[in-house]
Order: C-alpha cells, then structure tokens, then sequence
C-alpha cells in the first residue's frame, strides 16, 4: 500500500495544515510588499529608492532643542526623478525576484516538513529537497544582491548627475550560514537515507 492510500495520522494532518498556512501566509506577505513596491514603481519616474551608503555623515537635530549632531549616514532614501533603462530594470525586476525566491522557498520547506511529519525522513528525496532548497536561497541571495547593487548605484548616479563615485556590491554572510546548515542536514538525511537501505537488506 502506498502513501498516497494511507490515512493521514493526526500529527500528518497537522504538519499539512500548517506546512499550508506558513506557504500562504509567506506568499502573501511577499505578495503583498511585491505589489506596493511595483505601484511605486510603475510611474517610472519620481521612484523612491533605498541605498546603502558609506563613510557618510549628515547633522541631525538630535541634540538639545533641536541642536544638530554629527551621525554616521549607513542608509538613506533617495528619490529617482528620472532613472537610466538599467536601473528602472532593476527596480522592477527586485521584487517581482523575491517574491518567486519566498514562493519557491515556501513550497520547499512544506513539502520537507511533511516528509519528516510523515516519517520519511530517509527516503529518496528529502536530501534532495534539501539541497534544492539551498540551491534556491543562493540564487535568490546572488540575484537579489547583483540588482541592489545595480538600483543602488544607478540611483546614486542619478540623483549626483553621475558626480557620486560608488560602486556598491554589499555581501552578506546570513544566507550563506543557512546554506551551510541546510547542506549538513541534506548531507545527514544522505548518511540517514544508506543507512536504511542497509539495514533494510539485512531483513
């Protein structure tokens, strides 16, 4: 008998369940900040864009009474009135790329959590969930970052009339560590997955 003609057990049902609300509820989010983000977009001019600075210093009223205080600048919102071709791609293209990137992320990490509540840990395929999953993350992180950093610089050329040298590429070491975690959990269910297969042909 496979699978698909078991019951569910209750604790199936539950993963289901939930493993379903949290697609949804990340998709929708995403969604959500996808669409107000294209309707600023949309007008193609007059966009705001947010930047990442460096080694910048502005005077604030912070101080007593409004005085103003030197702080360090490490990001500001700088508004596009007429963006190059290059960097209205790219602020389009961002969010419509994270929003596939969550989605992709989400339907993953359902399935693997109802292979686990399942007890199928160790069978064919859940490393490679795993793997995918990874493999999605550092494609999200690679594109993501290649258009911030084209939306970036072209809004600061834009608003300095190509007077402000940047050329920012920020790096980010969080998705890299969660990569890391998730090729040692694929790398475990591979370890996991012969293991049975052993043992199964020892019975």
């Amino acid at each position: 008998m496979n699978d698909q003609s078991t019951p569910l057990k209750r604790s199936e049902r539950i993963a289901l369940y939930l493993s379903a609300g949290i697609v949804i509820a990340a998709i929708a989010a995403g969604g959500a900040g996808t669409v107000l983000r294209l309707i600023e977009v949309a007008p193609g001019h007059d966009i705001p864009v947010p930047v990442t600075l460096s080694h910048e210093q502005a005077a604030l009223p912070l101080g007593p009474d409004g005085a103003a205080v030197t702080v360090d600048v490490e990001t500001a919102t700088v508004v596009v009135a007429d963006p190059a071709p290059t960097t209205l791609f790219a602020l389009w293209a961002q969010p419509i790329a994270q929003l596939l990137v969550i989605a992709a992320t989400m339907a993953i990490a359902a399935a693997f959590m109802v292979r686990l509540a399942r007890g199928r840990a160790f069978e064919r395929g859940t490393a490679r969930l795993a793997y995918a999953g990874g493999a999605v993350i550092v494609g999200g992180w690679f594109l993501d970052t290649v258009l911030t950093a084209i939306a970036t610089n072209g809004a600061l050329a834009a608003v300095s009339d190509q007077t402000y040298e940047s050329l920012l590429f920020e790096i980010s070491l969080g998705p890299v560590l969660a990569v890391l975690i998730i090729a040692a959990v694929g790398v475990a269910l591979q370890i996991g997955e012969r293991l049975q297969r052993e043992t199964e042909g020892l019975v």
